[in-house]
């Protein structure tokens, strides 16, 4: 059973930026917008030409890619979908003139499809689900945060973070001197009257919120299971 982790947060929140301490000779990223990373040299560090980035949107050529790592690149360790979100978004798009609950019944099952084949790949697989948040608001307050999929239909039925193991939530907090420092909440917690809805294993990480270097971040994961 691989590691899954779902990352979520806002816009701008170093979510992808996370990946550049990951190394780009054992990751593998599945690009869902065709974005540029924002890191120096990403550009050369992945490509196609190199083999660890690749534009796919569709969840049966996500599926189809993910077990064709699984049995075929042994070298591979780290997998990024970013960003999931929109997986489900350009599904929605495609579908735009069905009509009736099924469709957002199918979109809810080709998400977890997504969710189950990385579950079951190799142990050695560290695989991240990048997706985007959005505000849980009641009387008019910001009380917490909730997956951006395509509407109350989908939330009513199905929420991805009760489907993974681990949730790190993306935020940037500012020093003494107002610069921003980018991190993950590792736990459930409060920041002021808003909840982090943040979760990891018991035990794995000793602080509430950590630097966002998935370098770090997978070397903590494989110590806790395997160390």
């Amino acid at each position: 059973m691989a590691n899954v982790c779902l990352i979520m947060g806002k816009s701008g929140s170093g979510k992808s930026t996370s990946i550049k301490t990951l190394d780009p000779k054992t990751t593998v990223i599945f690009n869902v917008l065709k974005k540029r990373l924002p890191f120096k040299g990403s550009n050369k560090l992945y490509n196609e030409e190199n083999k660890n980035l690749f534009n796919l949107d569709d969840y049966n050529q996500i599926v189809g890619y993910l077990q064709g790592i699984d049995k075929n690149a042994n070298y591979v360790k780290n997998i990024i979908i970013d960003d999931m979100t929109y997986v489900m978004r350009k599904e929605y798009f495609r579908t735009a003139k069905q009509t009736g609950f099924n469709k957002y019944t199918d979109m809810a099952a080709h998400f977890q499809s997504i969710i189950q084949t990385a579950e079951n790949m190799r142990e050695d697989l560290n695989i991240f689900f990048i997706m985007h948040c959005e505000e849980v608001v009641s009387d008019n307050t910001i009380v917490g945060y909730k997956p951006s999929t395509v509407g109350k239909l989908i939330d009513n039925s199905y929420n991805p973070v009760e489907v993974v193991p681990m949730l790190l939530f993306s935020a940037v907090k500012y020093d003494e001197n107002k610069q921003p420092i980018y991190g993950f909440y590792t736990h459930r917690c409060m920041d002021g009257n808003v909840e982090i809805p943040a979760k990891t294993p018991a035990d794995m990480f000793g602080e509430d919120f950590i630097p966002n270097d998935l370098g770090k971040v997978t070397e903590i994961m494989n110590d806790y299971y395997n160390g």
